[in-house]
Parts: structure tokens; C-alpha cells; sequence
């Protein structure tokens, strides 16, 4: 990630704000009380003079709204900051995101038949907003005067992309690493790698009845899909795995990731009680797993109790961490069927995201 400017540099608006934005509409020609932007790349990504359909009328809302306040770029991207969310836009743009524009979903090839209609900064603030804020196709369309099909082909065409190159975002760093900086929590817990927990989306009933009952969760009594989350000592996410039908278990989907194949002897796994059929795989690795006790008497032992009190203790970040994913409200509600298809980028997207925010755990 580029290294972001330092706090007294950041331009408070957007030189010459929307004088060359190309929109139709709302064009300030006025250079009174405009800071300069220090940063040409941002500018030039922002203006692209030549790029954006004159014909386009200015949407409802753009960056320069909000940019001016990291409440209002928290409320509507989710990410705490506009340097973050500079940083992360200038990022993308460097891997060649500004050629995104009008392509077909799940596809990065610019269709060079036709001139993109928003600037590429107010197409990220769209597809942020929309994982942020889980809002509807007309909704954006309304807000960004484009057409509905043109905000799908943003989304779907963004969410593939960001998927691809944020990967490097979550990654399992190796015990030592971890072991650098231990919060006061997990003291008795030192040589944990990682902190394991499923979650579920709800996800729009699917006509297939062969679907409906691969995706049917017992537990939520409703379609979901489900995914296994890893999270390190200091809450930042370090594993995602694929999603899996809601009739999946936890044991099922952990034994068919990948992760197993990337822990190493001496680790040890911190999970709650629906994973303790995962103690002869671990076992196996030389990989330890705390997991607090199941009452087999009338009452738990002091020690029990005590182990009980300090791995659910421990235990409590992770379920932070899916509270943070879950922030991103397009999880929040039935997952429709015409976005099953970039269903696993989507989630993959909002979990890395939030490993750009502060840590969870001092």
C-alpha cells in the first residue's frame, strides 16, 4: 500500500473542485478559496478531462462532498479516513482500475466502444458506498444518474478487481511474527495463530431445490450462505475462506479450506465448541487447540471454569471482527440472487477492508 501523506498535506477539497470533472451539470468555474491539491495523480484520476461523457449529468453525490469529513467518509465508505481512502483508490488506480470503466462484469478489458460515464473516484465511491451503506441498484442509479445496468457493470466489474488485488491484505503471518506484540488477553495463550469462527449471510431463496437445500442453515432457518474467518491475536483478519452453503459445518468447511495445510507445529488454534471434532486433525500437525471444556459432571472444576472465562476472553475479538465485517451492511440483509455470482468476492472485499482500520486489540 503507498505510503499515505502526512496528516498537514492532505487537500481539503479537490483543485478547482469540479471545473473539469466533465459532468453536464454544477461545472465551478470560480478559483476563489480553492486549495491546490498537492497530489497530481489524485487530480488527474479525478479530472479525466477526456474521459467522462459530457453528456453525464453531475450525480447527487461525489467525493468532494465528503472528503472534508472523515464522520461523513466513515459513514458513507466505511473506511475511517479519506487518507485511507485516497491511499487505498491511488493503489488501485496504479494496478490499472481507472480502466474499469463501462467493462463487463467479472472482466477487466476497458469496452472502448463507449466513454465512461462517472470519474473513476466517484465509481469507487459507488461501489463503496454500496458495500457500506447495502444499497439498492435504483438507489444508485437515483444517485449517480446512470442507468441501473451501468451500476451493476460497476460493482460487478470493481468488486472482481479489488478481490484480485487485495489479496495481500489477508495473509497468516508466522507465530514469531505474532509473538512480537501479544495483547494482556492472551497471555496463557501465547503460541495461537489464529482465532477460528464461522459466520452467515442471509442470501435470496434460490429457485433450485437441490440449491435451497445445500443453502439451507438449520440454525437461522433460512437460506445462508457460510464462511470460516480467521483472526489473529490482534483481531486483524488473516484467513477467509470461500463461502459454503449454510448447511455446511464448521468442521466440514475448516477440513476443506486451505488453512490446515498452512499451520505448522507448535501453532495452536483458538475455537469454540463446534470445532472440537478439528483435535485429531490438529493433533496430527503437532497443532494445539484451545477450546473451552464440555461439562461432562453435574458442574465444571475451578479450573475449568477459569479456562471457560479466559478463552471467552480471547475468544471475544473474533466476534468483533465479524461485527466490523458485517458494518458493511450489504451483508446485512438477504444477499439477492443477481450478485450470487461475485458472492465470495464481495465478502473477501469487506474483510480485507477492515484490516485497514485500527487494530482491535491493543
Amino acid at each position: 500500500m503507498k505510503k499515505v501523506q502526512d496528516q498537514e498535506e492532505k487537500p481539503s477539497t479537490l483543485e478547482n473542485p469540479l471545473m473539469f470533472h466533465g459532468y453536464a451539470s454544477g461545472i465551478c468555474t470560480s478559483d476563489e478559496n480553492v486549495d491546490v491539491v498537492s497530489h497530481s495523480k489524485l487530480v488527474q484520476a479525478c479530472q479525466e478531462k477526456n474521459d467522462v461523457s459530457t453528456h453525464t449529468k453531475r450525480p447527487d453525490i461525489t467525493i468532494e462532498d465528503i472528503q472534508d469529513s472523515d464522520e461523513k467518509i466513515m459513514f458513507y465508505t466505511g473506511l475511517p479516513s479519506f487518507l485511507i481512502f485516497n491511499s487505498l483508490f491511488l493503489t488501485l488506480i496504479e494496478f490499472g482500475a481507472d480502466k474499469l470503466c463501462s467493462a463487463k462484469p467479472n472482466t477487466f478489458k476497458n469496452d472502448t466502444g463507449k466513454k465512461r460515464k462517472l470519474r473513476s473516484v466517484d465509481e469507487f465511491l459507488l461501489v463503496m458506498m454500496r458495500l457500506r451503506l447495502g444499497l439498492l441498484v435504483k438507489d444508485l442509479e437515483y444517485r449517480f444518474k446512470i442507468s441501473g445496468s451501468s451500476v451493476s457493470k460497476i460493482f460487478n466489474s470493481w468488486i472482481v478487481f479489488m478481490y484480485k488485488y487485495l489479496q495481500s491484505l489477508v495473509y497468516l503471518p508466522k507465530l514469531e511474527v505474532l509473538q512480537k506484540s501479544i495483547p494482556s488477553c492472551f497471555t496463557h495463550f501465547r503460541d495461537t495463530r489464529i482465532i477460528l469462527d464461522c459466520t452467515e449471510i442471509f442470501i435470496q431463496t434460490p429457485s433450485s431445490l437441490e440449491n435451497k437445500s445445500v443453502t439451507y442453515s438449520n440454525y437461522k432457518s433460512h437460506n445462508t450462505f457460510k464462511v470460516l474467518v480467521g483472526v489473529s491475536m490482534t483481531g486483524a483478519t488473516v484467513f477467509v475462506s470461500k463461502l459454503w452453503g449454510g448447511s455446511a459445518s464448521d468442521v466440514q468447511i475448516t477440513r476443506e479450506s486451505s488453512l490446515l495445510q498452512m499451520l505448522e507445529k507448535g501453532d495452536a488454534v483458538m475455537v469454540d465448541k463446534g470445532f472440537i471434532h478439528l483435535k485429531s486433525d490438529l493433533k496430527k500437525l503437532g497443532v494445539k487447540l484451545y477450546c473451552p471444556p464440555f461439562k461432562t459432571k453435574s458442574q465444571f472444576s475451578k479450573e475449568e471454569v477459569d479456562l471457560t472465562r479466559r478463552i471467552a476472553s480471547a475468544r471475544i475479538h473474533v466476534e468483533r471482527k465479524m461485527e466490523q465485517i458485517k458494518n458493511f451492511r450489504i451483508l446485512q440483509g438477504v444477499l439477492p440472487l443477481a450478485i450470487n455470482k461475485v458472492s465470495n468476492e464481495i465478502f473477501f472485499v469487506c474483510s480485507a477492508l477492515t484490516n485497514l482500520m485500527p487494530p482491535l486489540v491493543k
